[in-house]
């Protein structure tokens, strides 16, 4: 079954996972309604734009602090526990902060350090539910699933500011608290029962350090991985003028009331889901690099109409057409990263990236609160327009969509010698592995090129280093030194992380060489220091 002929829906057949929808429904709807209530409040009590701006700064920062712990140890400690405590803590800090209001006692770091938790629940909750996706539905369902995940993520921005604006404005804030905690109650009950208990029971790694380091070297050796971040950081920074002006606007130039506020802000949400429905088949038609040029440049209208509209009916028109444009844009990241990034390092990949959209949200809502503070709103909101417009036109020339090399699908391994060392006393110590290879005379551009490539595969497959040089005393002899923080990482890497692509560069590399390569192994007791080697590194050659 191919992506294209699974329908939105078709995830939702899956009783369990159509039973744990309501928990990452529940908990944003919860968050969203304590960034709300924080915003206004802020707001009507006269707050400066920097002010107000930084309740967005504090719901985005915990996803910078921790998603990067928690996406290593996601598919470690379990996604039962995780999902509990999360929603545990979200219905503590709220009902702190309910005593607290009827106390009449919130103010500025009250409601920022809710906002804070609030962030650290969402955080936790968004990266274990990515994690947990390939455990509840079949790869074919992944296709769509994104998609479904981000119709529901921004249904609850839909919902929960509308409900959060009406219960604000009726009953006031310490019903407004009460209501999430007894959400988030919901959600951990729900957690608590259809959580796979082994989903996310895996070996521990080394140290989540250590587990971050093997993504991150994963990212830093994968070209399109960089350009991936390079446009997320393009569209983020002046998409969180939106997040972060919002308010601003809603008060000084609208004049609106609470409930009007909740009903600007849901109206992002009800574009999102909208844009979700409705969207998907000109996905399917347009090249990745159109659709999210086609949503940036939307984008950019709605940050110009923000500077114009002077009545609610219009600004929550234009917020229909942002919600719209903002998960067309974020669904096709996450798409991409899914049919991209292979199984073994996912959970890590997608962690940093929801990490690096996070902290471009919270450094953004903190810039274009300066600038609204410094040059007035309405600079603000136009200058942003200009710099989404820019990054319209980047998304056409840079390439989203990858070719057949980054086919994330394994290319296993028949070779019988990792048999006989899996289960050798090397394993847990540090390893070093020596190939020589007796290059063609002229096959030796070729040798160099196709080099390049299988030294940035074995960057990205687990080694912690990989240097090639050409040995002096024997022309035409090239000796690569891969070293590893572990001897399993490089069995992992030739059994299991090795991917068809780059097994085809490997076959091509053999192709130039005069006899077979040889491979020689070298331990190190863990810890030990490096394992040297000379520095020479492997040359262009002309």
């Amino acid at each position: 079954m191919s992506g294209g002929q699974v329908g939105l829906f078709a995830p939702l057949r899956v009783r369990r996972f159509r039973l744990l929808v309501p928990v990452e429904l529940g908990i944003s709807v919860g968050v969203w309604i304590i960034v709300l209530a924080a915003q206004w409040i802020l707001t009507v009590g006269g707050e400066s734009a920097t002010v107000v701006a930084t309740v967005q700064v504090a719901a985005s920062l915990p996803f910078f602090l921790l998603g990067l712990p928690i996406g290593a140890v996601a598919d470690v400690v379990g996604h039962r526990l995780l999902l509990v405590s999360a929603s545990v803590a979200l219905a503590g800090i709220s009902a702190v902060a309910a005593i607290l209001a009827t106390l009449d006692v919130v103010g500025v770091a009250v409601l920022m350090s809710t906002v804070f938790v609030a962030g650290a629940g969402l955080a936790t909750m968004a990266i274990v539910w990515q994690a947990l996706l390939p455990h509840l539905v079949d790869r074919p369902l992944m296709a769509v699933v994104p998609a479904l995940d981000g119709a529901v993520f921004n249904g609850a921005r839909a919902v929960g500011p509308v409900i959060g604006g009406a219960i604000l404005a009726t009953f006031g804030t310490s019903a407004t608290f009460v209501a999430v905690a007894v959400v988030f109650a919901v959600c951990a009950a729900i957690a608590a029962w259809q959580v796979p208990r082994d989903s996310g029971r895996g070996r521990a790694p080394d140290s989540w350090t250590q587990h971050i380091a093997t993504a991150t070297r994963f990212i830093r050796h994968s070209s399109w991985m960089r350009t991936l971040l390079l446009l997320m950081v393009a569209f983020g920074v002046p998409s969180s003028a939106l997040w972060a002006l919002l308010p601003i606007v809603a008060n000084e130039r609208l004049h609106a009331t609470t409930f009007e506020f909740g009903l600007v802000s849901g109206a992002i949400g009800i574009g999102a889901v909208m844009g979700t429905l409705l969207l998907m088949p000109l996905r399917r038609r347009l090249s990745w690099n159109s659709f999210v040029a086609l949503g940036a440049i939307a984008y950019a209208v709605v940050l110009a109409g923000m500077a114009v509209i002077p009545s609610v009916p219009g600004v929550s028109g234009l917020m229909v057409v942002a919600g719209a444009a903002w998960v067309a844009v974020q669904s096709t990241w996450m798409v991409a990263a899914h049919h991209v990034v292979p199984a073994w390092i996912r959970a890590q990949v997608l962690g940093i990236l929801i990490v690096t959209g996070q902290a471009v949200q919270a450094a953004g809502a903190m810039t274009w609160g300066l600038v609204a503070d410094w040059l007035g709103l309405v600079p603000a909101l136009f200058i942003s327009a200009v710099l989404m417009g820019a990054a319209s036109a980047t998304f056409l020339r840079v390439r989203i969509r990858g070719g057949d090399e980054l086919v994330p699908e394994p290319a296993g391994s028949s070779d019988p010698e990792w048999d006989r060392v899996a289960d050798s006393d090397m394993r847990g110590r540090r390893a070093g592995v020596e190939t020589r290879y007796v290059v063609r005379p002229d096959r030796r551009a070729e040798f160099v090129r196709d080099m390049r490539e299988v030294r940035l595969s074995r960057l990205r497959l687990g080694a912690v280093d990989c240097v090639v040089w050409e040995d002096m005393s024997d022309p035409g002899t090239f000796v690569e030194l891969s070293t590893f923080h572990v001897w399993d990482d490089f069995l992992a890497q030739e059994r299991d992380r090795l991917t068809i692509p780059e097994g085809r560069v490997r076959a091509r590399l053999a192709g130039h060489l005069v006899e077979d390569s040889t491979r020689r192994f070298l331990m190190e007791p863990t810890g030990f220091g490096r394992i040297r080697a000379p520095r020479r590194r492997l040359r262009r050659q002309r």
